[in-house]
């Protein structure tokens, strides 16, 4: 292969990596769905024996970067909440809400990020539990986003731990939050030419 061949191919080679690479930077709407393990802590408790729940999430997002960070605004509908087993009871807490989560991120490396997301929620169902409950809450997740590369490019997988700090119980004397882990598979919609 002469010189002049060889200076072509690998121009050509660069420059159909520099174009990949710069769909990631640019900004793009994605979907979510994956599983919520979640479960609720309870105060005082004396009779409960506390369990966990496996509930779906769904959301939508719009992704802005700017070199190593990220903005990425969330719109999601979780199902969360754990079982109380007691002695003549069972009470399954499935708090269905939707939520607004303006997610900020860093990239540590090309395809990893960590994330930290406020998360405003809000309950559409009637929440019935073993106490009265309040239909806000306010939670604060963490995780990493990994981007896969190559032929999956167009997918990603989050991973976030989203710990309730609103006592969903009314009462004054109980304590009632939520702990949710939140594993997500993420489609991005890359606007390609």
């Amino acid at each position: 292969m002469n010189l002049n061949l060889r200076l072509l191919l690998l121009l050509v080679i660069v420059s159909v990596g520099a174009q990949a690479q710069t769909v990631y930077m640019k900004p793009h709407l994605g979907l979510r769905a994956g599983l919520n393990i979640s479960s609720s802590t309870y105060s005082p408790n004396f009779i409960y024996s506390l369990k966990r729940q496996s509930h779906p999430n769904l959301g939508v997002f719009y992704r802005i970067r700017n070199q190593k960070w990220v903005f990425q605004p969330e719109v999601q509908l979780s199902v969360r909440g754990g079982t109380f087993k007691g002695e003549l009871e069972v009470v399954r807490n499935n708090f269905n809400y939707a939520s607004f989560v303006p997610v900020v991120g860093y990239i540590l490396t090309e395809g990893l990020t960590f994330e930290v997301a406020p998360e405003f929620s809000y309950a559409v169902n009637n929440l019935r539990s073993v106490v009265p409950l309040r239909k806000n809450e306010f939670s604060m997740g963490t995780g990493l986003r990994f981007d896969f590369m190559d032929m999956a490019e167009d997918f990603s997988l989050n991973l976030r731990y989203i710990h309730g700090f609103t006592n969903l119980s009314t009462s004054k004397t109980e304590s009632l939050y939520n702990r949710t882990l939140q594993v997500s598979v993420i489609y991005n919609l890359y606007k390609k030419k």
